[in-house]
């Protein structure tokens, strides 16, 4: 399949294809805010087409570059191993290339991440109304009584 006709046709196909929303897609290709229009939009076989097209190119170069790295796979370990071993090298790049060597012999060391996450704070009041409903069927009333 050949570039859309439309150009604006062509970048909608084009945000699509890069992640976008329909709606964001839509307002992309520089028309005014619809989903209704967007969804149509995206539902449409040309576009369809033309974003499976898209997706599947940019798999396929992926793909490609990968492959062409690989075959310097040889080179570039010895690399990290002449500079890992390189007395006169600076502490940084050994250390640099002896972590890259590590990394790809044995996978790259678990992190610990601590995070504070609230869900709540996301919900809206309704849901917010809902969710202390539950909770006080469960506790059978009390966390009701430590609100008031």
């Amino acid at each position: 399949m050949q570039v859309l006709a439309n150009a604006r046709h062509e970048r909608f196909a084009q945000s699509l294809a890069k992640g976008l929303s329909a709606d964001a897609a839509h307002t992309a290709a520089g028309y005014k805010p619809s989903r209704g229009n967007a969804a149509r939009m995206k539902a449409k076989e040309s576009i369809v087409a033309r974003v499976a097209e898209l997706q599947g190119s940019t798999a396929k170069q992926i793909t490609d570059v990968r492959d062409l790295a690989r075959q310097h796979t040889g080179t570039a370990i010895a690399t990290l191993e002449r500079i890992a071993a390189d007395k006169s090298a600076p502490h940084s790049a050994q250390v640099a290339a002896s972590v890259a060597l590590l990394d790809r012999g044995h996978g790259k060391a678990m992190q610990h991440i601590e995070a504070e996450v609230s869900v709540y704070d996301s919900l809206g009041l309704a849901d917010k109304v809902t969710l202390l409903a539950a909770l006080d069927e469960i506790d059978g009333g009390e966390a009701a009584e430590t609100r008031h």
